[in-house]
């Protein structure tokens, strides 16, 4: 997820939530923080709630920093502070932060500004420091991430930039990105070991680096004062031109922070109206910030050396995972879906603003500030109508509007031959965009070993090297690979569920004559109504990053109702989970959709838990289980090696263990893996207990469980 925000204070903090907010764990979505310039990041850079970049270290560890000129006007500067005309040469300026979010400490920063020169006009080079660490917690399992960024930038003394060197360096790796103006607009390179890309912004003149080098000038002029309001121009990369930022002043107001004594600051608002994200300031009367809130709810804070460099044994650790309400095994299945977002009161944070899109649509939010909110949300298949365009793709009228979803960036190489040979060998001889993609989906899905990288995010060489990745690394080398074999593709952003649990996701939207949801983590194309979308992070005018601040820690998610097929079912009543028709003799346990008809009357059912029936008959008991797939197809089931055979069980295929008294089936149906082990039961007086179960006791067995695997073709109260 990409944040929106585009001054260079609040990208630093929102970079840095976004390292902390990565993706899935898988899920989307999700990682650890790094990150922090004074333009929107480019394709290379992460930004809050996105896992970020990574890259092999370049041969030249100096490589495309831009070091501070010793030379002359190297005397320090406090742009900003009202003597600076008559005493900018005198010395630098340093001050130092502590980085803070959800009540635990995240990592400090260190900004030092020199004054410098360029075509004889005065400037300033800011060189800040960034070291991160966090922990993120996903469903018990934790996670940490360290990360260093490294931003020298050299501005005009009234704010104009004029180049910007971003270096991420985590576990080892480092990616680059450099933003110059070169006259006619900017040149922004990111690379990323080997590869590069390239993007030119052409522009009049050159934009504002961030609010804080943009006030300076009217602080000394003595310009600010309650409810004055100003505009400038930033840079924004991934949109590739100019923006415009909206600065407010509130008002002023003290801030006493520990070590540093109390503040008089100008209490200030940045807002981006196209996203409207905020981030509140408060800037110091020598033009440098002195506290920073994001919409996340973190902070910046100034502080002195010795406390800022001090960090915790156990840092600020974030969660991506929420328990579902109620567990909902067959969510691979469903059709429809309408759960409710329940979120605690946040004085400092706004509701989120969920995107309307073919995955899940919002309902006006219900509540108050002090109580809390609730919005409805309805989520349904990201289908299409069932086209599929012959393959290789040919695209036509379209080609220009799906030029930067086949683009190559310096995650996604996708004209290496390697990712170009790769999707040429497991497309194979598909005639249809549909069935090479589902078979890359399958590849990627089976290839990486479900479990976190290193790094916040690799790129899709250094995925198909390590072979491991949570579900940003699937969504990414998917994405790579289908455009690699010509299939327009991009990554998505939001939450999922996978039963038991609700988290943070990436996945993908691919073009096949039209878009439709793909899902390489499960190895899906067309999945189920199980996601809660955020937004493209790869796309301008998206914004997931700023929806996943919103939430991120006071989050829950309520199914209300499910509908698979011709069935639907409220499940706000736990009343109505397990349902039973004792004259027509039917069970149905509605959260995992084990269902059992015309059982005789010799025979008993109990329904359990989330996912569990019992059924008992004279000479048999069968307990039966069901559980989300996560992408598992049958032949995935046997990968042990334990020795199962092939069947049928209910008329589907199915697999079989154990030919004794106690034999186990397991067959896919719907989204679900069901067991059943069923276990020959001996009467009492029985000379010796029964070697296997009963074939006439199997067959009924299974006339009763056949609706478990069959389409649900009405209701479990309609009329035969």
């Amino acid at each position: 997820m990409r944040s929106s925000m585009t001054f260079l204070r609040a990208a630093v903090l929102l970079l840095l939530g976004a390292l902390a907010l990565a993706a899935c764990g898988d899920p989307n979505t999700p990682h650890a923080p790094a990150h922090a310039p004074p333009v929107q990041a480019g394709a290379g850079v992460a930004e809050a709630g996105e896992p970020a970049p990574d890259e092999p270290m370049p041969e030249d560890p100096a490589a495309g920093v831009v070091e501070a000129d010793p030379g002359e006007g190297d005397a320090p500067v406090e742009a900003g502070n009202p003597a600076h005309a008559a005493a900018h040469h005198e010395g630098q300026v340093e001050r130092w932060y502590e980085r803070w979010m959800h009540g635990g400490k995240a990592g400090h920063l260190h900004v030092v500004w020199t004054p410098g020169t360029r075509d004889g006009q005065p400037t300033v080079r800011d060189r800040t420091t960034i070291v991160s660490v966090s922990t993120r917690s996903m469903a018990g399992i934790r996670d940490r991430f360290e990360s260093t960024i490294l931003v020298d930038l050299e501005r005009s003394e009234d704010g104009h930039l004029w180049s910007q060197s971003v270096r991420v360096e985590e576990a080892g790796r480092a990616t680059v990105e450099e933003t110059t103006w070169i006259g006619t607009g900017y040149r922004n390179e990111t690379r990323l070991g080997n590869e590069r890309e390239v993007v030119e912004i052409p522009l009049d003149e050159p934009v504002i680096v961030d609010t804080e080098s943009f006030l300076g000038g009217p602080l000394r002029r003595g310009e600010l004062e309650p409810g004055k309001r100003f505009t400038y121009a930033s840079l924004d990369v991934r949109a590739r031109r100019a923006q415009t930022i909206e600065v407010e002043v509130l008002g002023r107001e003290d801030v006493t922070l520990e070590g540093v004594g109390t503040i008089s600051c100008w209490k200030i608002a940045e807002r981006h109206p196209e996203s409207r994200a905020e981030t509140l300031m408060w800037l110091g009367e020598d033009g440098g910030f002195v506290r920073l809130r994001g919409e996340d709810g973190s902070e910046i804070r100034k502080s002195t050396q010795v406390a800022a460099e001090a960090m915790p044994a156990r840092p600020a650790e974030y969660g991506i995972t929420v328990a579902a309400r109620p567990r909902m095994e067959r969510v691979f299945g469903a059709d429809k879906l309408l759960v409710t977002l329940e979120l605690q009161p946040d004085p400092d944070r706004k509701l989120p603003e969920l995107p309307a899109s073919p995955w899940s649509t919002a309902h006006e939010p219900r509540g108050s500030a002090k109580k809390g909110w609730e919005i409805d949300v309805d989520l349904g298949r990201h289908a299409g109508t069932g086209l599929s365009a012959p393959y290789p793709v040919e695209l036509g009228d379209q080609a220009e509007a799906l030029a930067r979803d086949l683009e190559a960036t310096v995650l996604m190489p996708v004209a290496n031959d390697r990712l170009v040979d790769l999707a040429k060998e497991v497309v194979g001889d598909a005639k249809d965009a549909r069935t090479a993609a589902y078979r890359l989906a399958r590849w990627v899905f089976h290839e990486l070993d479900k479990q976190s990288p290193e790094v916040a995010q690799a790129s899709a060489l250094e995925i198909l090297d390590q072979r491991c990745g949570d579900c940003s690394e699937h969504a990414l080398l998917f994405v790579a690979l289908c455009r690699a074999a010509g299939i327009p593709a991009r990554r998505c952003s939001g939450y999922v569920c996978v039963g038991s649990l609700w988290g943070a996701h990436a996945w993908s939207e691919i073009w096949v004559g039209e878009w439709i949801a793909a899902d390489p983590t499960t190895g899906e194309i067309v999945p189920g109504a199980r996601y809660l979308f955020f937004g493209y992070p790869d796309r301008e005018g998206s914004f997931p990053g700023l929806v996943s601040s919103r939430i991120q820690g006071r989050l829950a998610i309520r199914t209300r109702r499910v509908e698979e097929g011709k069935a639907a079912y409220d499940v706000d009543d736990p009343a109505v989970h397990r349902l039973q028709d004792l004259e027509r003799r039917r069970w149905l346990h509605v959260l995992c959709g084990l269902e059992a008809h015309d059982v005789p009357d010799d025979w008993s059912v109990s329904l359990s838990g989330a996912q569990r029936m019992k059924v008992s008959g004279p000479r048999l008991q069968a307990d039966v289980v069901a559980f989300a797939t996560q992408g598992n197809e049958l032949a995935d089931l046997d990968r042990d090696g334990q020795g199962s055979i092939s069947t049928t069980f209910c008329g589907v295929p199915a697999l079989l263990r154990g030919f004794g008294a106690t034999q186990v089936y397991q067959a896919t149906s719907r989204g679900r893996i069901v067991q059943i082990v069923v276990r020959a039961v001996g009467k009492r007086g029985d000379a010796a207990p029964p070697s296997a179960p009963d074939p006439e006791d199997l067959a009924q067995l299974e006339l009763c469980l056949a609706p478990t695997f069959a389409d649900p073709a009405q209701p479990f109260d309609a009329p035969n």
